[in-house]
């Protein structure tokens, strides 16, 4: 881990919240240790917020090293009896794509305009589900780590620059990386001059009543379930606990950050979602790589 002095978007200075738990599942995926606490920060120039220190490449690998496998979902359902099967699988269901889609496909196609949108890369896409019928006709890429199989109609590739896309996407990734500018590099990186670059996030407050609640909630199932392991959470850090989602984005930090990185925002926004794994706002950005 590493510990940073300023805000990992816009580097501005930054002041701790509230002290967080690292969730027991991630303290021993990750490290093979019992949870610790660590802080929970904002950035007030951009309102980012952000669990410190950060999570390294490494960290990150071996936290989704088979991510949503069945030993990925046994190992995980053994410390949070609420992740259950239905739940894992809901997750990436075709459904929840398709509503997704509906969802960001006519604001996104609205601000592309006349342009046109021949071919379309998922970055870090898994099976390139979210693509699937974004743009009619447009050629189909996806460019993941985690080898999944993509969808029929979805090439894989593994050199995403190859591609040419039109249209680069990023969706559901940023919340979980310690340096959301090095990604966003390596997808600009990626894209030709003057290409387009959309990026999606969950908009999360981490000290919301909504998020406190559940927490309190699933302490309390913890308990009647998994009583050996409930003390580990009987203290006020669990309240702001840090799982898989270490980055808590706003449309207004996602702008930001799509700027800090030299690209010029075409257009951004958010919209409510609601899907069988649960709800949430979602913020995205649409900006173009700078010639």
């Amino acid at each position: 881990m590493i510990k940073v002095s300023t805000c990992v978007i816009c580097e501005q200075p930054i002041r701790c919240l509230k002290k967080a738990l690292v969730a027991p599942f991630v303290a021993e995926r990750i490290w093979k240790k019992p949870p610790f606490c660590v802080d929970l920060v904002k950035c007030d120039a951009c309102g980012f917020m952000f669990y410190n220190p950060r999570l390294e490449d490494e960290e990150l690998q071996r936290e989704y090293a088979g991510w949503r496998s069945d030993e990925y979902f046994k190992m995980r359902n053994s410390f949070e009896p609420w992740y259950t099967t239905k739940f894992n699988e809901d997750l990436g269901s075709a459904k929840s794509y398709e509503n997704r889609r509906a969802l960001l496909g006519p604001s996104v196609r609205k601000h592309v305009g006349q342009r046109k949108i021949s071919r379309i890369l998922d970055y870090g896409g898994d099976h390139g589900d979210l693509i699937k019928g974004l743009f009619e006709g447009a050629e189909l890429f996806v460019y993941d780590i985690s080898g999944a199989t993509p969808l029929q109609g979805v090439t894989p590739t593994k050199e995403p620059a190859s591609c040419k896309a039109d249209l680069i996407v990023n969706s559901n990734v940023l919340e979980h990386v310690g340096f959301p500018r090095v990604l966003v590099g390596q997808i600009l990186e990626a894209a030709p001059k003057g290409g387009l670059v959309l990026v999606e996030v969950p908009c999360e407050f981490a000290m919301g009543f909504s998020r406190i609640s559940r927490r309190i909630a699933q302490v309390g199932l913890m308990s009647l379930r998994r009583p050996s392991r409930a003390p580990q959470l009987f203290r006020p850090a669990a309240l702001y606990m840090m799982h898989e989602h270490i980055n808590y984005f706003t449309e207004n930090s996602l702008t930001t950050l799509m700027r800090s990185c030299g690209s010029t925002v075409i257009a951004s926004g958010a919209y409510p979602y609601s899907g069988t794994a649960g709800t949430a706002d979602m913020a995205w950005c649409l900006a173009q790589k700078s010639a």
